[in-house]
């Protein structure tokens, strides 16, 4: 069956108007090229789709029912176009975000709004990962963008930082520095450490155990956690106490308590990504992180 989409274009427009020069000029068509499109459809189908006489134009109850069905063609191309077209743009689609625990509390959140406000047709799908994960699974494809500390990268991937935030002490409450507004590092010599493994966020175990060395001491490591939620958990347990981003002060864990401290040393954080990576909507998420990062 040779039936094209203009035939049904001039169907559906005829249909709608009931008149053959109401229909042609909104079709930017003489009448001529109208009645024999029609006529060549009809006779495709081998039904009457209109009742023609010389004062009116009227649709047979095959006609009605083809122009129910003709519309709802060519609304579905219409919208596999439009949505096609958005696809290219980065409009529409997935975008797969891989992120650590720490941006969860800190930069995700606000980051991840400001961009579904402006794509609001594109799927995010959040992947939590450890930070010594995260090279894996954007090399291999499995998320097409990371949110996490600066690190040891290679070659291929991309990193933008958008973010920092100031360490913080995170002390039991029952800790008697605790009581104070701010707290010396130094105070904290001979304190029992919780902390992360160096494997796990190397720049973030650097910037701690650097933090502790440049007050004059050795942290006395007791425990040590992949996950920030974790740290403050045990801190809140009397288990030690330990330097973590500002941001984990919103877990408001009874029984920890979080303080300034007397140096400051910032810790950053950023998007990365595969240069390769060719998902359209990956680069529309990456004008968003530098506006957000600015």
């Amino acid at each position: 069956m040779a039936i094209d989409f203009r035939q049904l274009r001039y169907f559906v427009t005829l249909a709608d108007t009931l008149h053959f020069g109401r229909a042609a000029a909104l079709l930017h068509i003489s009448q001529p090229p109208l009645s024999r499109q029609i006529a060549a459809l009809e006779e495709e189908l081998g039904v009457t789709l209109f009742k023609r006489s010389s004062r009116q134009v009227e649709l047979t109850v095959a006609g009605r029912h083809f122009h129910q069905q003709a519309v709802r063609i060519i609304e579905a191309l219409d919208g596999a176009v439009r949505s096609t077209q958005a696809t290219e743009r980065g409009e529409r689609g997935v975008l797969r975000i891989g992120f650590t625990m720490s941006a969860a509390w800190s930069v995700l959140p606000p980051l991840i709004k400001a961009y579904g406000d402006g794509a609001p047709e594109v799927d995010v799908q959040l992947n939590e990962v450890l930070p010594r994960e995260l090279n894996d699974v954007l090399i291999s494809g499995k998320v097409d963008v990371g949110i996490a500390f600066p690190w040891q990268r290679p070659a291929g991937l991309e990193y933008l930082p958008i973010h920092a935030e100031p360490l913080c002490a995170v002390l039991p409450a029952a800790h008697p520095l605790a009581r104070q507004t701010e707290v010396a590092v130094a105070d904290l010599a001979g304190e029992p450490f919780i902390t992360l493994p160096a494997a796990t966020a190397p720049a973030l175990h650097e910037l701690v155990i650097g933090c502790c060395r440049e007050s004059g001491f050795e942290p006395r490591i007791r425990l040590e956690t992949h996950l920030q939620q974790t740290i403050v958990n045990l801190v809140a347990e009397g288990l030690g106490v330990s330097l973590v981003p500002w941001s984990m002060s919103k877990m408001q864990l009874p029984g920890a308590v979080f303080r300034a401290i007397s140096v400051t040393r910032m810790v950053e954080q950023g998007v990365i990504w595969a240069a390769g990576n060719d998902n359209p909507c990956l680069p529309h998420f990456l004008a968003c992180a530098r506006v957000f990062g600015r």
